[in-house]
């Protein structure tokens, strides 16, 4: 079986961590295993080196799992430098990328909502170094960029705008054939 890593990515609170749950409800999960890719941790001010190591990882997890004869999924931001740079660490995996994508408007939503305690503000602030006004405008931004990459690469996107959690899932299984 040729390693591959299927990466569903997209920027911070599109529903990539969310999809995961109706993922594994979907799937035969003795042929897929489905990841989060923060799952080991996220440290503080996780930058572009944190990121390259973390993809390259997933994809010797991807290399070992198709010896099994298992697929693996990853769900996490992951921008094309990333999985190109890890690549060239891990050759001979096939990877195939999927976007979740959204408005401007819903993804600011979504990341308001998910910033409303104390605690949740220290976390970001711990991760990022930003105020939640300043993640928000970030994401929104990068979300196009992401946008931008997707279409120059032929990558599959889901628009997650007007999709249920199961919905977005359901596009997802179908891309992975």
């Amino acid at each position: 079986m040729q390693p591959k890593l299927f990466i569903v990515t997209g920027v911070n609170g599109i529903g990539k961590s969310t999809v995961i749950t109706e993922l594994v409800t979907k799937l035969d999960l003795e042929r897929y295993k489905v990841h989060d890719f923060d799952e080991r941790g996220v440290p503080d001010n996780a930058d572009k080196g944190w990121r390259e190591s973390e993809t390259t990882h997933w994809l010797q997890v991807a290399k070992q799992n198709a010896a099994s004869k298992v697929t693996t999924i990853v769900c996490g931001f992951m921008k094309v430098a990333d999985i190109e740079q890890a690549t060239v660490q891990v050759p001979d995996v096939e990877t195939a990328v999927c976007l979740m994508d959204g408005s401007p408007e819903v993804i600011a939503d979504r990341l308001m909502s998910r910033y409303q305690t104390p605690e949740s503000l220290t976390e970001l602030e711990r991760t990022t170094g930003k105020t939640p006004e300043k993640f928000i405008a970030d994401n929104v931004w990068v979300s196009t960029k992401f946008r931008e990459a997707a279409e120059e690469n032929g990558f599959t996107i889901v628009d997650t705008s007007d999709k249920s959690p199961a919905e977005v899932a359901g596009a997802i299984v179908e891309w992975l054939g």
